[in-house]
């Protein structure tokens, strides 16, 4: 059965299982009654009861005098709600953005801007969760177990009040108690599904973002209080996605997050950000491109300094070159530390005026560029 709530179908939504699920998860607890359950509010100011059947006459308007006690409980639309309730299986992320434009509408360029940045978004949560190390930029190569998770990954609707996107993860359901029962948070966390765990790092890592944000603000930190806390999964990628969901010119957004009803947790808070947050992490994510090395570097160019401590042993070169395969040509100096070995090929290169290159991760710090980990330190082949 099929019915129709301000242009919402909510066949499944109407489901009693489901909704027992949904009040079960926000706290309200039940009493049976004649012919099902009566349900009631965490603070007893709101009840309702759920027929145990569909079949039962009357059904759908007890569903909708059910929604009603839970629009006003919540302070959120029915549509919303019933969604929710229809949509047990998975975990729903509501980003409000605040556009400057009609309730439910949004400038197009805007629209296209957050709409990819909620891409972004979740896709920085995906790479960070399966990511062997954390990074201050993700990696252009992303991980196969992120992409393949990126295609589970649906848009619900929008909804009115400012504009509301939202997206849908879904969480495979809890087979009976097949889940490690030891009481360590990250044996507890392993222990859950992957798309779950893409879930909480998204919450964790907005929240860590959003705080680093604040300590610039407040405390006047610099950019260390970003890169603390790559380990929760702040980084470049995920700064800019958050910021995405404001206009250029500096808005405010929340985002709010809902849990899977087949693997219920405790209700949490949104995370709003207002605009001198939004400003804090732009710059922040600028900053961590700029800090964070570029892997598999090759400098192809002109020995033009020699320095070590001794006769022998390692020492430290510059190079005046390219990037190979850049994006352009423009020449860069190069500072890096080299072996003995290599050091001694260096300081023949430079005598003759040799074309060497060397490959390594190129990092920015100040104005100087350093190649990290260099490999392969070569004299090229004089070319005709």
């Amino acid at each position: 059965m099929i019915t129709d709530l301000g242009g919402f179908h909510f066949a499944q939504a109407s489901d009693p299982q489901r909704i027992s699920l949904y009040l079960a998860s926000r706290g309200w607890f039940p009493q049976e009654d004649q012919g099902g359950t009566l349900w009631v509010s965490h603070d007893e100011s709101y009840e309702a009861f759920v027929p145990r059947h569909r079949q039962m006459r009357g059904y759908l308007s007890y569903v909708r005098q059910l929604l009603k006690a839970l629009s006003a409980a919540e302070g959120r639309s029915e549509t919303q709600i019933s969604l929710e309730i229809s949509i047990s299986d998975a975990d729903v992320q509501y980003v409000h953005t605040d556009p400057d434009a009609d309730p439910g509408t949004t400038p197009i360029d805007e629209g296209v801007k957050a709409f990819e940045s909620l891409r972004q978004w979740v896709l920085a949560g995906a790479v960070s969760e399966s990511a062997d190390q954390p990074r201050l930029v993700q990696p252009a190569r992303k991980p196969t177990k992120a992409l393949e998770f990126m295609r589970t990954v649906r848009l619900g609707p929008t909804f009115e009040g400012s504009y509301i996107l939202t997206v849908y993860i879904p969480v495979p359901p809890r087979i009976g108690q097949t889940e490690i029962e030891i009481d360590h948070p990250q044996i507890r966390l392993l222990s859950q599904p992957f798309e779950r765990r893409v879930s909480l790092k998204l919450m964790e890592a907005t929240r860590e973002a959003v705080g680093a944000a604040d300590d610039v603000i407040q405390r006047r930190e610099g950019i260390d209080a970003f890169t603390r806390r790559a380990e929760k999964g702040v980084n470049a990628n995920l700064c800019e996605a958050i910021s995405g969901f404001t206009s250029r010119e500096g808005g405010e957004a929340r985002i709010d997050f809902s849990w899977a009803l087949s693997r219920p947790v405790e209700p949490t808070e949104p995370i709003s950000l207002n605009r001198d947050q939004v400003v804090v992490l732009r710059e922040a994510a600028q900053e961590m491109r700029a800090a964070a090395p570029e892997d598999d570097v090759t400098v192809v160019g002109a020995v033009v300094r020699l320095h070590r401590e001794g006769a022998l042993g390692a020492g430290e070169i510059s190079i005046a070159g390219i990037i190979e395969g850049g994006m352009n040509d423009r020449l860069r100096r190069v500072w890096l530390d080299l072996t003995e070995d290599d050091y001694s090929v260096a300081t023949r290169a430079h005598e003759s005026g040799a074309t060497v290159s060397v490959t390594g991760s190129l990092i920015r710090r100040g104005n100087r560029y350093f190649l990290q980990n260099p490999s392969g330190f070569i004299v090229r082949p004089d070319v005709p």
